[in-house]
């Protein structure tokens, strides 16, 4: 594989990367995640509000893909991309700042990094964004990585399924914890055992250990839990149901 030999190319793999992150299948996401949780040398760069981290032993090869990536992953190594990396965005070096980034960028990815000792580069995008990553109008200024971690923690089925039969034998049914729209009540079979959970801890404060408990989940509505995820900072149910009481 060739190394890359103009900025032009290293945005070129930052654009398929963050494609891949943000709007990817769940191997594309798995195969980024991993390679973020084990590099050692990173091209740093920001998207929205976020500063994000590419490791080199990616974007350092020309029109690289995941399924190239993959194929050729006997041959692939920092020893060729850093150098090639060196000529365009100066010398790589540790940077206490970009550390601390990265441990905050592996704890919204939801993983715990590696030990090592880690260098980058920044690359200076300008007031570029990239598509991928724009604001959804959900809550997420963190942008779509954030959006969909923060989801599958919501639609995980085993737990969702869990904290649905805690909340009904408590309750004796199922109703919004905000409004008590009672979806079975209205429409009746077709709403029986429905309703939305709501992870009430964002995925961007949580440990990259900490696991989704059913405590942290609340039964909502699916108008509430629009409203709930709306802007930040985001409304406790709480909250919510007083606004809709007064």
């Amino acid at each position: 594989m060739d190394v890359v030999a103009s900025v032009a190319e290293i945005k070129e793999n930052l654009e398929l990367f963050e494609r891949y992150l943000c709007e990817g299948s769940s191997e594309e996401q798995a195969f980024c995640v991993g390679l973020i949780q084990k590099g050692r040398c990173f091209v740093a760069y920001q998207a929205g509000a976020e500063t994000r981290f590419a490791p080199s032993r990616y974007i350092g090869y020309a029109h690289n893909s995941m399924v190239v990536h993959k194929r050729e992953k006997e041959g692939i190594d920092g020893r060729k991309t850093d150098p090639a990396i060196n000529k365009l965005l100066g010398k790589l070096a540790q940077d206490d700042r970009l550390e601390r980034e990265y441990l905050k960028y592996c704890r919204n990815l939801g993983v715990q990094p590696y030990e090592n000792k880690r260098k980058f580069w920044f690359l200076e995008l300008g007031d570029r964004d990239f598509d991928e990553n724009e604001r959804t109008g959900e809550g997420f200024p963190e942008g779509k990585i954030i959006e969909r971690k923060h989801t599958a923690r919501e639609r995980s089925s085993v737990l969702v399924t869990q904290a649905k039969a805690q909340f009904k034998k408590m309750n004796k049914r199922l109703f919004c914890e905000a409004c008590g729209f009672d979806f079975e009540a209205v429409y009746g079979n077709r709403g029986a055992d429905f309703i939305e959970a709501h992870h009430q801890i964002p995925v961007s404060e949580m440990e990259a250990s900490q696991k989704t408990k059913i405590s942290d989940l609340a039964m909502v509505c699916s108008n509430c839990h629009r409203i709930l995820h709306r802007s930040r900072p985001w409304l406790t149910v709480l909250q919510l149901k007083r606004l809709l009481t007064t």
